[in-house]
């Protein structure tokens, strides 16, 4: 037990070390730039702003879309953000929380590769090498300082665990069933667009091996259990979202991209062989290192299941790698395809490929050496070449920005999930009249005396139209009456009405929809049912033993 209990705390201290190394670019107080920043630490201080004024869970940002309301949370995932907003509603500082969240995520996305390698491959030395490999990919490092692209951050931190499960189930012992389950939670509240392409590889993966599952029922058995958990437990972002999502409603990507874009987005072969940050821009490889190591797993003769799945791993890696290059006809594709926009930029797909590329190049690599002593060499240069190049290379403010400039110059990114046509002109509240109408706000909740004795009511509020608004009226006796709430159809923002002659004191405020709420439900419900479940076997185990 003592021995145990020493080897767990090596481990963690090494992952604490490694973190460090990491984050040096961010162990200070000045001042950060990525091209995400705004937008990103935008939703991070409106999620705080929110829980401050008592709402939770946050759908609505009120302070965004020129004060008329955006609704970030129902299509982008914001349930890790929970995290460094609440460290502002301590009273930590907005980029000190933005920068504590990072050096999190980099500690999680260590402790996740470590444990997923080790369940696959069952030896600390792979364990450890696919971890350095990983979480010092060129291409995660570009998206925490360069890029700010904090949805595929936080992919990153999940994915491992998708593959390990993946793995545990087909070909692994096949207890563990669960940690995909997990995996998938962590990647759907993270990043949409990684959730969409993990779906399809994971059913690539299955496919492949859908001998070996059909072969043992209790693969397949378990494959099906880990799958229907793994959809519940996306129900609680993916039904809000379905509910509000329609390509005539809202400014959709597809309105944005097109095939000449992702084109003029695709990596050419110096950029996939760089190995060096781009001061102004970003280099759109995944570096040289990643991509020679994987070679290696050709010379590994056995033919046990962990190279048979390394070198399916290898062939989908490949296989998209040629995706996000120039060679493939982005344009041409994407003229017959049209839906493919929605990937946005080709090396979207380095996430992938830095998963499995790390994957397979640190078990090759480590095949390749008998002599410990020999092999700790070579992790020792590695891990120093890839820090000297991080800590010298990368610029933490190119564009030497402000706190303050930092929150304007983007707040709402371009704008996706505005609804289309929107018009934020009309600040005021009145009823079709034009008779302007005081009001008080809180959040994105609006209050106003109403006192019209010969018109319908008809009032236009100061509100970006989503599903989940509702208003009432209080008449003087304490009566309520419920509104309708509707769309403007010239400005897209908040109509109340009713059929009926009422006055009183209105009230418009946002509330979970019936949707939200069985989304919600579920996925927390089937959560707390699978973490029990683990920890009574868990329990059980050490009875019987």
């Amino acid at each position: 037990m003592k021995e145990k209990v020493i080897d767990i705390t090596k481990i963690l201290g090494i992952m604490l070390i490694l973190t460090f190394i990491i984050s040096i670019p961010y162990l200070n107080l000045n001042s950060i730039f990525t091209h995400d920043i705004s937008y990103h630490t935008n939703r991070i201080v409106e999620i705080s702003n929110e829980l401050k004024a008592g709402h939770f869970p946050v759908l609505i940002h009120s302070n965004l879309l020129d004060g008329f309301g955006y609704a970030n949370s129902l299509f982008y995932p914001e349930l890790f953000l929970y995290i460094p907003a609440i460290l502002i509603c301590f009273g930590v500082d907005f980029l000190l929380s933005y920068k504590l969240f990072i050096i999190i995520t980099t500690f999680f996305t260590i402790l996740f590769t470590y444990y997923s390698a080790n369940l696959i491959f069952k030896k600390k030395n792979i364990s450890w090498v696919i971890t350095i490999l990983y979480s010092m990919a060129f291409y995660r490092l570009t998206d925490i300082y360069e890029r700010g692209a904090i949805g595929e951050v936080l992919a990153l931190v999940f994915l491992p665990l998708i593959f390990a499960g993946l793995y545990e189930i087909i070909f692994g012992e096949n207890k563990r069933w669960w940690v995909i389950c997990f995996g998938i939670f962590g990647l759907v509240n993270s990043h949409v667009l990684s959730f969409a392409m993990a779906v399809i590889i994971i059913l690539i993966i299955c496919l492949i091996n859908i001998k070996t599952i059909f072969k043992d029922k209790k693969r397949l058995i378990n494959l099906l259990i880990a799958g229907i958990i793994s959809i519940l437990l996306t129900f609680s972002f993916v039904l809000p979202y379905l509910e509000q999502s329609n390509s005539d409603k809202f400014n959709v990507d597809e309105r944005i991209y097109d095939g000449a874009f992702l084109q003029s987005y695709s990596v050419s072969l110096m950029e996939m062989i760089n190995n060096k940050f781009y001061r102004d821009d970003f280099y759109k490889g995944i570096g040289i290192i990643l991509l020679i190591l994987p070679f290696f797993i050709f010379k590994c003769k056995d033919k046990n299941n962990e190279i048979k799945f390394l070198k399916q791993l290898f062939g989908i890696g490949f296989i998209l790698l040629f995706l996000t290059s120039s060679l493939f006809p982005w344009e041409t594709i994407c003229n017959k395809f049209n839906f493919l926009t929605i990937i946005q930029f080709p090396y979207r797909l380095n996430v992938f490929i830095t998963l499995l590329f790390s994957f397979v190049g640190g078990y090759a690599i480590c095949s390749l050496f008998n002599n410990k002593e020999e092999f700790n060499n070579v992790i020792y240069i590695v891990m120093i070449f890839m820090t000297i190049n991080l800590i010298s290379q990368v610029n933490i403010n190119g564009r030497e920005f402000t706190a303050d400039q930092i929150l304007t110059f983007a707040p709402i990114g371009n704008g996706e999930y505005t609804p289309y046509g929107f018009n934020s002109i009309d600040k005021t509240v009145h009823n079709f009249s034009n008779n302007e109408i005081k009001f008080e706000r809180n959040s994105s909740k609006i209050t106003f005396d109403y006192n019209d004795l010969e018109n319908e009511m008809k009032i236009h509020v100061p509100l970006a139209y989503y599903k989940g608004y509702k208003a009432y009226v209080e008449e003087k006796d304490g009566t309520k009456t419920n509104l309708k709430v509707l769309e403007d159809e010239q400005t897209k923002n908040v109509v109340i009405s009713n059929d009926k002659i009422i006055n009183g004191k209105i009230t418009v405020e946002y509330k979970m929809t019936i949707i939200q709420i069985l989304g919600y439900s579920i996925t927390y419900i089937t959560l707390i049912v699978l973490v029990s479940y683990i920890f009574y076997r868990k329990i059980r185990g050490i009875e019987l033993k």
